[in-house]
């Protein structure tokens, strides 16, 4: 008969030391093990005071022994040179300014997108219409011609004021 791969879910903890455990709170720079021993832990100093309170001291002098091998690594000593600097960035390109907008008639032009789906319908209406004077040739006037539509729908519903003509 069949039986089913028994699977165990649930993993048991791994099995560690407590010497181990004492020398990872260590690590953590003591902050576990000095709030088990109820002590406050020690505040750090920032990095950034820390490097400018050091101050450099010279190296002390060395007592050079003339050999040949220490004169050969010497020789070739070079000054040192200016510091590298980081690769110059590519320049970016020079924003143009949009063009002006001129209005084409008694309206300012819009731009609106559209999605795909909504040009596509726009477009199968398009074809399936008859040719006629009064009925758009492209996409441009098909929404002209739609928005007088809903205006007349709006106005006849008494949803927006009578026409100013």
């Amino acid at each position: 008969m069949f039986k089913p791969a028994k699977i165990e879910t649930r993993r048991g903890r791994i099995p560690v030391s407590e010497e181990d455990r004492r020398q990872a709170r260590a690590g953590m720079g003591g902050e576990q093990t000095a709030l088990a021993a109820g002590t406050p832990p020690v505040p750090v100093a920032p990095a950034a005071q820390t490097a400018a309170e050091a101050t450099p001291e010279p190296p002390a002098p060395v007592a050079e022994v003339p050999t040949p091998v220490a004169e050969a690594v010497a020789a070739p000593v070079v000054a040192p040179a200016a510091p590298v600097e980081a690769p110059a960035r590519r320049p970016r390109a020079a924003k143009v300014p949009p063009a002006p907008v001129v209005p084409t008639g008694p309206e300012q032009e819009h731009s609106v997108k559209l999605s795909r789906s909504v040009v596509q319908q726009i477009k199968l209406t398009l074809a399936l219409l008859p040719s006629a004077p009064d009925n758009p040739a492209n996409i441009k006037q098909y929404l002209e011609m739609a928005h007088r539509v809903l205006d007349a729908q709006l106005r006849k519903a008494g949803k927006l004021p009578p026409a100013a003509n």
